[in-house]
C-alpha cells in the first residue's frame, strides 16, 4: 500500500504542474553578480551563424540556496536568426525544482520592450527519450515572443531552486567555457559554503576566488573566446573544449559511501521471486549455467522501462517490485540480478560507469552525478571477475564470454571500496564474409552465395535484427544492400539462420540472382567490367573529411573483419597471384590474390583489424597513409571490350590499379590485340 501511495503522489505531483499554465514572475536574486555585456564585441560578421549571436551566457549557483541563476542575451544579425531567437524553452523537474523568470526584455534602438507575462507561457511534458523509454517527467515552460525583428537583442533570465534530493545538498556540475559558434562574454560563478573540489581541461585560466560572509566565490570569466573548430568524430570520452568541472565531493569512496545506501536491498526477496530462482537454480547444474540463466532472465523478461521522476534518476526500485511489475531500468534490472544471484550464494554488485566518458571518469572529479549506466559485477567460485549488463537482451555466450561492452572503468557499489574497477573487453567483434559469385557467361548473368558469420557484440545485434523484424522486411534490407553494388538483384530465397548461442556465433546464408552483374566502365568507353568490392570492409572504416585536424578522432574498436570472395569463371584465364600487408598500431590489413588454373577459380581474401580506440594527432600522418596503402589494394575488377565473346582462343589477363595493352605484328598484317584484365582498380575505401 506505502507503494501504490508513493506512485499516486508522484503522478498526482506531475499531473498537477502540468496543468499549471502560469510560470512564477519575481525580481533578479539579491545574491547574483549582475554581468553587463558588450553589445557589439569584435566577432567577425563572417563567422556568425543561422543569424544571431549570443553576447553573455551567464550561469550563477547558490549552492547553500540550492539556486541557479541562467541569463541569456542574444543578439539576432539576420532575419533567419528571428525563428529560433524567438522561442524561449526553459526546462525543470517540478517533482524538486521551481522555475521563476525574471526578465524578457527585447532591446531594440536603444529601448527596452518588456516581454515578461507569465500568462502567455505554456507548461507541457518533453520527454526527448521516450523513444529510449526513458521517462524523466521534466517540464518545459515555453514562450514565442511576438514582434521580434532583425537587429533586435533578446535578454532573459530565470532561476531554479532545488537540488536533486538524492544528493543531500552536494554540488557537482560542469561548464564549457567556449562554443563552436562565436561567443561575446560567458560567466560563470559559483557561491558555496564548502571548498569545491575543480579540474581545468584545456584551460590554464584558474578562477577567481574571493570569500564573504561565510562564502567562497568562485568565478570564471572569458570573452570573446576563439570560436572551437567543430571535427566529425571526436571520442566521446575526450573532453576537447575549455572546461572546468567541480564537485563537492572529495573521493571515490565518498561516492561510494553514498551509493550505498541507495542500493542496499531493505527487504529480503518475495516468496515468488524466490520460487522463480529455485526453478532456475534447479534447472541448471553448474554455477556458471545458473549464473547465465538469470542473466537471461534478467535481460529478456525484465523490459526496460525507466522512470526516472525525482530521485528515480538515481535510486532503484526495489528487486521485488522490479520482479512484479516485470520492467525497470539499468539499475533495477542489475539490483534485481544481483539479488538473485545472491539467492544462489553468488556474490555480484551493482557497478557505476560512464557509457560515454569510459576511461576519463577517472579522471574527473568526484561525484555521482557524471555516472549514466548501471552494470552488475560477479565473482564466482573461483574468484573470476566477470562483468555484465543486464539492459542488453538476447545475448548469447556461456557465463565466462557474454560480450561485455568496452565501458574501460567502473565503480563497485560495495563498502570499503575506494577505486575503479579496470574493464577488459575480450570481444573481437569479427565479422566473416564467405562470398561466392558464379559468372554464368561473359556480359552475361551471375549467382551470388553469401555466408555471413557474426561473433560477440555483431552476434547479439544480428539476433535481435532477426527478432524484432519481419521476414518481408528482412529480405527487403537485404536485397537494396547489393543492390547498392549490383543492378537487378533479386534474392532467391529468404536467408537462412544458424544460431550457435553457446558459441555466440550468428551465421546468415543468402543467395541471389544477379541479371546484368557486366556493367559499362565510365573510364574505358567500350569495355565492360564486374568489379567485386569486401564491402564488409567499409562500415568499420572511417576517413577524415579534412587533411589537418586538431583533434583526437575515434574509431571502432574492438573490431575486425574478414572477407572471402570466390569468383568461378566461364572459361580458363590467365590470372597473376598478389597480396598486400598493411599494419601499424592503428589497424592491420591483409589482402591477397589467388587463382586455380584447373578450377578456375580467382579467390579473394581482405582482412580488416582496428588496433586500437582513436588515432591522436601525431598519429594522422601513419594513418593517412595506411589508407592510401590500403587504398591501392581494395577492390578487384575484371573488364573486356563490349561485345567480346570471350572464346577459350582468347588470352585474359587480370592485373592490379592499371590496364596493359600489348601488340603484336604479325607476317600477315593482322593485329592482334591482346586484353589485359584489370586486377583491382583504385577506389576510395
Amino acid at each position: 500500500m506505502h507503494k501504490l501511495t508513493s506512485h499516486l503522489f508522484a503522478l498526482l505531483f506531475v499531473c498537477y504542474a502540468y496543468s499549471q499554465n502560469t510560470v512564477n514572475v519575481s525580481s533578479h536574486p539579491s545574491w547574483i553578480d549582475y554581468q553587463e555585456y558588450n553589445p557589439s564585441p569584435e566577432i567577425e560578421e563572417a563567422e556568425i551563424s543561422q543569424g544571431a549571436l549570443t553576447l553573455l551566457a551567464d550561469y550563477q549557483t547558490n549552492v547553500h540556496e540550492q539556486e541557479v541563476y541562467y541569463r541569456l542575451v542574444t543578439k539576432i544579425t539576420d532575419n533567419v536568426g528571428v525563428q529560433n531567437a524567438s522561442n524561449i524553452n526553459a526546462v525543470y523537474d517540478p517533482l524538486y525544482q521551481k522555475l521563476t523568470f525574471h526578465a524578457i526584455n527585447i532591446i531594440r534602438d536603444g529601448k527596452e520592450i518588456n516581454k515578461l507575462n507569465p500568462n502567455d507561457f505554456q507548461v507541457i511534458r518533453r520527454e526527448l527519450n521516450a523513444e529510449n523509454y526513458l521517462y524523466d517527467g521534466t517540464l518545459s515552460a515555453m514562450l514565442n515572443l511576438s514582434d521580434v525583428r532583425n537587429g533586435d537583442i533578446i535578454d532573459l533570465s530565470y532561476t531554479i531552486k532545488g537540488f536533486n534530493p538524492i544528493h543531500k545538498g552536494k554540488f557537482s556540475d560542469s561548464f564549457v567555457l567556449n562554443d563552436y559558434v562565436p561567443v561575446g562574454k560567458i560567466n560563470v560563478s559559483i557561491n558555496t559554503k564548502s571548498t569545491l573540489n575543480y579540474k581545468l581541461y584545456n584551460t590554464t585560466q584558474e578562477p577567481k576566488i574571493s570569500k564573504e560572509n561565510g562564502y567562497q566565490h568562485y568565478n570564471w570569466t572569458v570573452e570573446t573566446p576563439e570560436r572551437f573548430p567543430y571535427e566529425e568524430n571526436i571520442p566521446s570520452w575526450k573532453i576537447v573544449m575549455p572546461t572546468v568541472i567541480l564537485s563537492d565531493y572529495s573521493s571515490w569512496e565518498e561516492v561510494v559511501n553514498w551509493a550505498t545506501p541507495i542500493y542496499k536491498t531493505s527487504e529480503p526477496s518475495s516468496k515468488v521471486l524466490k520460487t522463480k530462482v529455485s526453478e532456475i537454480s534447479s534447472a541448471h547444474a553448474t554455477e556458471g549455467e545458473k549464473i547465465k540463466a538469470i542473466l537471461d532472465f534478467v535481460q529478456n523478461d525484465i523490459r526496460y522501462l525507466g522512470l526516472e521522476y525525482g530521485i528515480g534518476g538515481y535510486k532503484p526500485h526495489s528487486p521485488n517490485q522490479v520482479f512484479e511489475q516485470r520492467y525497470g531500468d539499468c539499475k533495477d534490472k542489475s539490483l534485481l540480478m544481483v539479488q538473485m544471484l545472491k539467492e544462489i550464494n553468488v556474490n555480484a554488485y551493482p557497478m557505476l560507469l560512464s557509457t560515454s566518458m569510459k576511461g576519463t571518469i577517472t579522471t574527473m572529479p568526484p561525484s555521482p552525478a557524471f555516472f549514466d549506466h548501471c552494470v552488475v559485477k560477479v565473482i564466482d567460485k573461483n574468484d573470476r571477475e566477470l562483468y555484465y549488463d543486464p539492459t542488453i537482451s538476447n545475448q548469447g555466450g556461456t557465463y565466462k564470454n557474454t560480450h561485455f561492452p568496452n565501458y574501460k572503468y567502473g565503480l563497485v557499489v560495495k563498502e570499503k571500496n575506494i577505486g575503479f574497477d579496470t574493464i577488459t573487453s575480450h570481444s573481437n567483434n569479427k565479422v566473416t564474409t564467405l562470398e561466392e559469385f558464379i559468372i554464368h557467361e561473359i556480359n552475361g548473368g551471375a549467382t551470388l552465395n553469401v555466408t555471413t558469420t557474426y561473433t560477440d557484440v555483431e552476434a547479439d545485434q544480428l539476433r535481435e535484427y532477426f527478432k524484432n523484424n519481419s521476414e518481408s522486411s528482412i529480405v527487403k534490407d537485404y536485397e537494396n544492400y547489393y543492390a547498392n553494388y549490383y543492378s537487378k538483384v533479386k534474392m532467391v530465397k529468404e536467408p537462412s539462420v544458424t544460431d550457435n548461442l553457446l558459441k555466440n556465433e550468428f551465421q546468415v546464408k543468402e543467395s541471389y540472382t544477379i541479371d546484368s552483374i557486366w556493367q559499362p566502365m565510365q573510364s574505358k568507353k567500350g569495355y565492360i567490367a564486374i568489379e567485386f568490392l569486401p564491402a564488409s570492409l567499409r562500415d568499420i572504416l572511417y576517413i577524415p573529411n579534412m587533411e589537418n585536424r586538431t583533434n583526437e578522432m575515434s574509431l571502432p574498436y574492438p573490431v575486425s573483419r574478414e572477407h572471402k570472395t570466390t569468383i568461378k569463371l566461364p572459361r580458363a584465364w590467365s590470372v597473376e597471384k598478389d597480396s598486400d600487408l598493411v599494419s601499424n598500431d592503428i589497424l592491420y590489413y591483409d589482402y591477397s590474390v589467388d587463382y586455380s588454373k584447373k578450377k578456375k577459380e580467382i579467390y579473394l581474401k581482405s582482412y580488416l583489424k582496428i588496433q586500437k580506440p582513436s588515432v591522436k594527432p601525431d598519429e594522422f600522418d601513419t594513418y593517412n597513409k595506411a589508407l592510401k596503402e590500403l587504398d591501392d589494394s581494395f577492390g578487384y575488377s575484371i573488364f573486356i571490350p563490349k561485345g567480346s565473346s570471350g572464346s577459350q582462343n582468347e588470352n585474359y589477363f587480370l592485373t592490379f590499379s592499371k590496364v596493359v595493352f600489348v601488340f603484336g605484328l604479325i607476317i600477315v598484317l593482322i593485329f592482334f590485340l591482346i586484353w589485359m584484365f584489370s586486377k583491382k582498380k583504385k577506389t576510395s575505401v
